[in-house]
């Protein structure tokens, strides 16, 4: 601070040397490792100013690396949050039909209303009503096994509906 070049050099070589595993340690990215290095010596540059010579050094360096990596990571998830989708291929979606749905409620009571009446009745309970297995059992007056494999029969012959479709 008192403006010795030679000081200020070694300061900021070992800086950095901390910085570095700092940030390999907070970011687990070697790639973007020497950018946020750099990053970090410039803001150390910036905010020397700030700093007072009476308190330990760490806990304001501490802050400025700190810092930095969370504008660094701000940075990047912003970034892959933003998904740059082509204006076809918008207009081609809005242009889709909105009503239809592969999988909407008619088109599976349809699939449900192709099986069988016992596994029917054990769709009905299980998702319609939200029974568990045993209350199922209970309601159809069948085992709890007879459910299970009643539950997976269905789930087969709606499985190879649904991909006939």
């Amino acid at each position: 601070m008192a403006g010795d070049s030679k000081s200020y050099s070694q300061l900021l070589s070992a800086i950095s040397d901390l910085a570095r595993g700092y940030v390999r340690r907070k970011t687990g990215s070697h790639a973007d490792c020497d950018d946020l290095v750099q990053e970090i010596l410039i803001s150390v540059h910036k905010a020397l100013p700030t700093y007072n010579p009476t308190r330990p050094c760490m806990p304001w360096l501490g802050a400025v690396m700190h810092y930095r990596i969370s504008d660094w990571l701000r940075t990047r998830y912003a970034q892959k949050n933003q998904h740059k989708v082509s204006l076809d291929d918008v207009e081609e979606y809005l242009l889709g039909a909105v009503t239809e749905e592969p999988l909407a409620y008619e088109y599976l009571s349809k699939a449900v209303a192709s099986l069988p009446v016992n596994q029917q009745a054990v769709i009905q309970a299980m998702y319609h009503e939200d029974l568990s297995v045993a209350e199922t059992s209970e309601k159809l007056g069948m085992s709890v096994s007879a459910v299970k494999v009643t539950a997976h029969r269905a789930y087969k012959k709606l499985r190879q509906w649904l991909e006939e479709k």
